[in-house]
């Protein structure tokens, strides 16, 4: 049946939005406040420890809350936009959003900003997924390239301008003004919305909660990202951290059998049963997987290894936005007009090989060198992120892209929490690794003869620099030991830029397996 049906029944008509392109800088403005947020408070968190007089225990709390809420969230898009309709759904997450902000910019302890911010995260979650679904369908099958280049623009700027806006607001103005610029961006973005955005009717308003499924994935979801959050802190396989990965798998299972029985589910996983679309979530989870663990592991380098501050490491990585924001639309242009395996296979080539560039940087790689790599990295992401939601989308039938985005925000939210999770433990065990096969000569199995020799080296060298007295030697063993550790630590981010550099070579081959019929079929319905 559904091979027989025409894809794009109004393909050859005029999108419902009118005004298309403020559509486009209405939504900007919302995902843009959610992202910046998002990656700026990272920055505050000692400003806020100190101002509230919290523990680190307590105010990590402060991300993990708004975190867990927000990716929770994502998949409720689906049966809140039936209920409410993209339009007023989208106002009322940006609505929740900004009176988060507000209450986070007047909280008075660390508990009333945690809870402040887990509304904010009740707000952000919904608001991405519509802001998708909006987006895709506000242009036409020819252009939801663009579209969904065009947003995701506004999405991928913040992992770049947040660290520098959180770090000047902090140092500068203080660490509640992140919050105070949500408030007007989010009050105009709401004010257009009303006067920009029809009212559109669904008929699917009606449908039960599926109250069930949506326990079943929270919890299953909240359980899995407290684990990864906790994880590193607590020990991977103490009975805590255990118990919470037992407790989300048998819960994900639980959640597994309840959509599949039910009528109207609160996540359609029917929607797996195409290749294209799990294939292309798949793909989805390892690129922000690699993506934010790439950018987690230059992050650590550039400030632990080169010494940067984190302001100072945010603008070495400023010029990645501006590639960005180029690249991201004309990459969804091009997936329009071209097959769109052709910018991902693009893009995950340039990936490749940007990350073993990085596998051989040194403490003493040139500035300019890092630099190059960062930007080429950038063009590469930017050139994935369009065609792959489109293709995604694309393979669900007309009118689906509300429950699609939801799936599509919840496997970039787990690959988010996953990277930084998994790739910080690698770090600290390869780094543990290296430094036990290290080589007897330049190793932590030091030779008494060549850790004395060594020793004596740098104590000459600490003498001359106009160091003397009872301390020299200590001065010179603990020397000795930050060069080995460094030593150490460096080999461990060229080995896991290596291996991220192999997951993108096998989602490269991937790509090869993924269909674009009905984006094909749409494009000729439009020109007949």
């Amino acid at each position: 049946m559904r091979a027989k049906m025409d894809p794009y029944p109004l393909s050859a008509e005029p999108s419902i939005y009118v005004h298309k392109w403020w559509v486009s800088l209405t939504l900007f403005l919302g995902t843009l406040s959610v992202a910046l947020t998002a990656t700026a408070v990272d920055i505050a968190i000692p400003s806020i420890m100190s101002s509230l007089g919290a523990s680190l225990n307590k105010i990590q709390w402060v991300l993990t809350g708004f975190m867990i809420t927000r990716t929770v969230l994502i998949p409720s898009v689906g049966w809140l936009g039936d209920r409410l309709g993209d339009r007023d759904l989208f106002i009322l997450s940006t609505a929740v959003f900004t009176l988060g902000s507000f209450l986070c910019s007047v909280s008075w302890n660390a508990d009333s900003l945690i809870f402040f911010r887990i509304i904010q995260g009740v707000g952000a979650g919904p608001l991405i997924g519509v802001a998708m679904a909006i987006m895709y369908e506000a242009f036409p099958p020819h252009e939801r390239g663009l579209a969904l280049g065009l947003f995701m623009t506004g999405w991928s700027l913040g992992p770049f301008f947040g660290p520098i806006l959180g770090g000047y607001l902090t140092e500068h103005v203080h660490w509640r003004a992140i919050f105070y610029i949500n408030i007007p961006v989010g009050l105009l973005s709401i004010v257009a919305t009303f006067f920009l955005f029809p009212r559109k009717h669904t008929e699917e308003r009606h449908h039960p909660f599926d109250l069930f499924g949506f326990l079943t994935m929270t919890g299953a979801v909240t359980t899995l990202l407290l684990a990864l959050s906790q994880g590193h802190e607590k020990g991977w396989g103490s009975r805590p951290i255990v118990a919470l990965f037992g407790a989300s798998l048998i819960l994900f299972f639980l959640f597994v059998a309840v959509e599949l029985r039910v009528k109207n589910p609160f996540v359609e996983l029917r929607y797996f049963r195409s290749l294209t679309f799990s294939l292309s979530n798949f793909i989805i989870f390892f690129r922000v997987f690699g993506f934010r663990g790439t950018n987690f592991l230059v992050s650590l380098f550039l400030q632990r290894g080169l010494n940067y501050s984190p302001i100072q490491a945010g603008i070495f990585l400023l010029p990645g936005a501006v590639i960005t924001g180029i690249v991201s639309p004309l990459a969804g242009t091009l997936s329009d007009r071209l097959n769109p395996r052709v910018p991902m296979v693009f893009g995950f080539v340039i990936l490749v090989l940007t990350l073993y560039g990085l596998s051989t940087l040194t403490l003493w790689s040139s500035m300019a060198f890092i630099f190059f790599l960062l930007s080429v990295k950038s063009i590469g992401q930017s050139s994935l992120n369009a065609p792959l939601n489109a293709v995604a989308l694309n393979a669900l039938p007309e009118g689906k892209a509300r429950m699609g985005s939801g799936i599509i925000g919840l496997a970039r939210g787990l690959g988010e929490a996953f990277g930084i999770a998994i790739l910080s433990f690698l770090l600290e065990r390869f780094t543990f690794v290296n430094l036990e096969s290290m080589s007897p000569v330049q190793g932590a199995h030091l030779a008494e003869g060549q850790r004395y020799e060594a020793v004596s080296q740098l104590g000459g060298l600490l003498l001359r620099a106009g160091l003397y007295g009872s301390a020299l030697e200590e001065r010179a063993q603990s020397l000795l030991g930050h060069t080995l550790l460094g030593e150490a630590l460096t080999r461990a981010y060229q080995q896991l830029f290596l291996w991220i550099g192999a997951l993108y070579l096998a989602l490269t081959l991937m790509i090869f397996f993924l269909r674009q019929e009905k984006q094909r079929r749409g494009r000729n319905s439009g020109t007949t």
